[in-house]
């Protein structure tokens, strides 16, 4: 056809004349207008045969990634698909372990076991993301079914997709290209599309449960499902857990590393301590000391002990989850669905022990001066309570809940409208109660009572009440996200071009977010408790065009297919401006068998609002001392003090991405799939934080002139940050010898290149049943960083916390009978640790997992009808973390890199499937 009404609004909702949001509303409005225009002169008018396939499609719910037109894949970008297969063969108990069995996820800055990079230090209810490439925690846009879902965590940052329960994934699309121009913000590394299952007939339960050494984890679930003619229910119920694992039970987490070739990175904060003076140590014997021995006390004797050695490496987690899925056809045309999630996750963690540097006065009746130690009216002693208080554990929730419900409604012409709308709420909390409380430390160092005086000099055991006095500090920060979004869209043909049929979509998109947080925290006889509300909205409107400029009916030598896509994408923030992405998509098909695909694109991702507004005024910002492993020290910990508070100069961040890659499906092997797909991705203005980052010392010097890091910072800056901020975790030192501005800043900019591939075959014989073969990776041929505005780019590619130059991983699968077995290899090359001096390297690591299973035949075992009986092993070889040589911290290191490694190691696991 020449033209559709359903197009006119588009025009003006493209041409840019206006950004305010009562245009884009009025948009909505047209669009429905013609909806309903184009369903009353055309949809009644639908043969029985029409509406047929309407139906199946309704039924089906057909889902596009990376793409608003219906049916049609991404032009330009590959899909990475995990089926449902691959999820009922792997041996993840959620969603996240599951998508990081992927090589271009990585684990790093938004993880449970895995804080210390970038995004980590707001991830205190210790969640998970995605992060395609590494190249950030929050440059990747989780989807479910095709839609966006409200974001976890107190501050509403990331979505963790174990959201939805693995027994409920259908499938998962991985688009790794910059999809702003499609989605919005958050898109630019790539899109994680999380398909939940249909037209599941009947019901399904499983159970499994898995074991290590010290750690385990189970499994328990149930599907249910109905099919009628034109609409279907599917409902899944799934609880998943996994025990905490500590450092006491794996002994390549340490702190003295020397048996390794490493370090000596334990703390000098003991029991008993140590007294230093003028940065001379004396230790303090076992027993303790008084004035009476203050002899003992030699001069250069350190005391060294392993605090964290105490501490969790993963935090317990369980986590209970409902979903769901609906669909119904109406007839003439309509068709409802809805789908939805509830979920309660809840952790628990046990830190390093309680230490601090503690200021004596000579004062204190228990004060002992080392003899030859110059005179002076006070002294430091790095003291541990770990023989005294109990672990200060960290625990809390994440719970959410959301219900999309959409209608299509078919407009004539092969016409198709729908609205969508979605609410979702979150509510996290993270809370610990038997913190250091300062303030009372410092007056039970300075009284003059004995009684009432906190002895640190081990002579004596200090009273209860004196230590449940400096112990009764609590924190607790809670937050909560309101999501709300409204779609309307329309796709369809526009006309016919010798290549087939030009199509098109459109839509506008308006999305609500309300974030509350804040914190309590102080004593716990008179906490102090602060608030803020954060609003933001958001109103875009998108178009995209698929041209079909070769085809079937007028192919040519050397051009069997050529499909251009063009996309755009308008998004106006009610805080941070308006922005316009484009992306440009083509397909090239030399031959049949063959796909080349190329793509151009602009992303962005706007700073969330708790980075820009923060919680300033609610108590979740301040000063937090701190560990930090110190190059200048031979790696040694320093004691710093850590600036936490909210950046209102904040920027969106930008990006350009292009990828140019074929795919082949050669006709002389059947089966047989082969995909390369090159990358090229420039962020820039990338928001960055040092909170949570204790290894940023070793890389001082690239913050020059930036003031992150700010070596003896003078009496005026002490002053004016103590006076303006408060103290929310450990003990001020007396002379400040650290300052990190841990506070969200555009410092960085990054150039990835590579290549990912994939490829799989299936080889079916006559005597010995059906193989697989799969192999998929990525191969990193760039990756600079310039970690502050003014800096050079450095080449990080292949150092530690960054993304490796190869990660892959295989699979071979076999399928005879009942029988059925899966065996997964996952490589990661050898990379280099440069906050070791002198730069040390870390060893490839090779992991196998395998899968055997049976299914029970009904006619030999009539109880055990559709009965699936599988016996799974993750690493099987129970291969060790390859050592890193890095100090250990709260948010990982002491021997291993928690990025890439998992610290549990073998898991033996043991899975009863049953359908009835």
């Amino acid at each position: 056809m020449a033209s559709s009404p359903a197009i006119k609004p588009v025009v003006a909702a493209l041409d840019g004349s206006s950004n305010k949001a009562a245009p884009a509303l009025n948009v909505m409005a047209l669009a429905v207008l013609c909806a309903l225009g184009a369903y009353a002169s055309g949809a009644h008018a639908q043969s029985p045969e029409a509406a047929a396939p309407a139906a199946k499609e309704a039924l089906d719910q057909v889902i596009v990634t990376g793409s608003r037109i219906r049916g049609v894949a991404p032009v330009g970008s590959t899909i990475v698909s995990v089926t449902r297969a691959d999820i009922e063969s792997s041996g993840a108990v959620s969603t996240a372990q599951l998508l990081q069995e992927t090589p271009q996820v990585f684990n790093l800055g938004v993880s449970e076991n895995s804080r210390g990079q970038s995004g980590g230090s707001g991830n205190i209810t210790y969640g998970s993301s995605v992060n395609l490439r590494g190249i950030g925690p929050y440059a990747t846009l989780t989807l479910i079914n095709g839609h966006r879902a409200v974001s976890q965590g107190t501050t509403g940052a990331a979505i963790d997709p174990s959201i939805i329960p693995t027994l409920m994934l259908e499938r998962v699309e991985i688009v790794a290209d910059g999809a702003s121009a499609i989605y919005g913000s958050d898109a630019v590394a790539g899109v994680v599309n999380l398909i939940q299952r249909r037209k599941v007939q009947g019901a399904e339960a499983m159970v499994r449960y898995g074991s290590a050494d010290g750690y385990d984890e189970r499994q328990v679930g149930a599907i249910w499902g109905n099919t009628w003619k034109g609409g279907q229910v599917t409902v899944a119920l799934q609880n998943e857990y996994h025990s905490a694992l500590s450092g006491r039970d794996r002994d390549f987490f340490a702190g003295d590393l020397t048996a390794f070739g490493g370090g000596d990175f334990r703390s000098t904060q003991c029991a008993p301590g140590n007294i230093v003076i003028s940065g001379v140590s004396y230790a303090i014997p076992a027993g303790g000391v008084t004035a009476a021995n203050a002899a003992a006390l030699k001069a250069g004797t350190t005391n060294k002990c392993d605090n964290l050695k105490y501490a969790d490496l993963i935090p317990r987690q369980e986590r209970d989850s409902a979903a769901f899925t609906f669909n119904q056809e109406l007839g003439h045309g309509i068709s409802l669905y809805a789908d939805g999630f509830a979920t309660r996750r809840q952790y628990s963690l046990l830190p390093a022990l309680l230490a601090s540097n503690l200021t004596v006065p000579s004062t204190n009746p228990w004060y002992v001066r080392p003899v030859g130690a110059p005179a002076g009216s006070s002294e430091t002693v790095a003291y541990s309570f770990g023989n005294e208080l109990p672990q200060n554990m960290a625990s809390g929730y994440s719970k959410s809940r959301e219900v999309t419900i959409g209608a299509d409604i078919a407009l004539g012409d092969a016409w198709k409208a729908g609205v969508l709308y979605t609410y979702g709420k979150n509510d996290d909390l993270a809370q610990s109660t038997h913190g250091l409380n300062n303030a009372a430390i410092i007056a039970a160092l300075a009284s003059t009572d004995k009684s009432k005086a906190l002895n640190p000099f081990g002579s004596s055991v200090n009273s209860p009440d004196v230590l449940a006095a400096i112990s009764n500090n609590l924190s607790i920060s809670p937050g909560t996200t309101i999501f709300k979004n409204y779609q309307i869209k329309a796709d369809g043909p526009l006309f016919s071009i010798p290549g087939g049929k030009v199509r098109a979509a459109f839509g506008y998109e308006r999305q609500d977010v309300h974030t509350e947080g804040g914190q309590t925290t102080g004593p716990a006889t008179a906490p102090a408790t602060g608030n803020v509300v954060l609003t933001r909205t958001i109103d875009s409107v998108y178009g995209e065009l698929l041209v079909p400029v070769v085809g079937t009916g007028n192919a040519l030598p050397g051009i069997y297919k050529l499909d251009l896509d063009i996309a755009a994408r308008r998004d106006k923030y009610s805080d941070v401006g308006a922005t316009t992405n484009p992306k440009l998509g083509m397909n090239w098909s030399p031959l049949k068998s063959v796909t080349v695909h190329a793509s151009y694109g602009e992303s962005f991702r706007a700073p969330g609002l708790t980075q820009i507004r923060g919680f300033a005024n609610s108590g979740r910002g301040g000063l937090y001392v701190q560990n930090y492993s110190d190059p200048t020290n031979n790696g040694a910990l320093r004691v710093g003090v850590a600036l936490s508070a909210p950046s209102p100069d904040l920027k969106p961040e930008t990006a350009k991405t292009k990828s140019l890659g074929v795919s082949w499906e050669p006709a002389f092997l059947p089966r047989t799939k082969l995909s390369l797909s090159y990358f090229d991705v420039i962020y820039e203005n990338q928001v960055t934080g040092y909170l949570s980052d204790l290894t940023v010392l070793n890389r001082e010097a690239q913050f020059a002139g930036t003031g992150v890091i700010v070596r003896n910072p003078s009496a005026a800056q002490v002053a004016a940050l103590t006076s303006q901020y408060a103290v929310q975790s450990g003990v001020l030192p007396s002379t400040w010898t650290l300052f990190v501005d841990g506070r969200n800043k555009n410092l960085g900019r990054s150039v990835s290149r590579g290549v990912d591939f994939q490829a799989s075959t299936k080889i079916p014989t006559e005597n010995w049943g059906s193989f697989g073969l799969g192999l998929g990776g990525t191969v990193f041929t760039k990756y600079q960083v310039a970690l502050t505005p003014g800096a050079e780019m450095t080449d990080q590619l292949n150092y530690i916390f960054n993304p490796l130059r190869f990660k892959a991983r295989g699979s071979l699968n076999w399928h005879e009978g009942q029988w059925y077995t899966n065996l997964y290899v996952n490589y990661q090359n050898a990379y280099k640790n440069n906050l070791a001096n002198p730069v040390q390297p870390v060893s490839s690591n090779t992991t196998v997992d395998a899968r055997l299973a049976y299914d029970f035949d009904g006619e030999r075992f009539s109880m055990l009808n559709n009965t699936t009986l599988a016996l799974g092993v993750v690493n099987l070889f129970d291969r060790k973390p390859p050592f890193v040589n890095l100090a250990q911290s709260n948010n990982g290191g002491g021997g291993f890199d928690p990025t890439l490694t998992n610290p549990a190691g073998r898991i033996i696991s043991l899975t009863l499937n049953k359908k009835f």
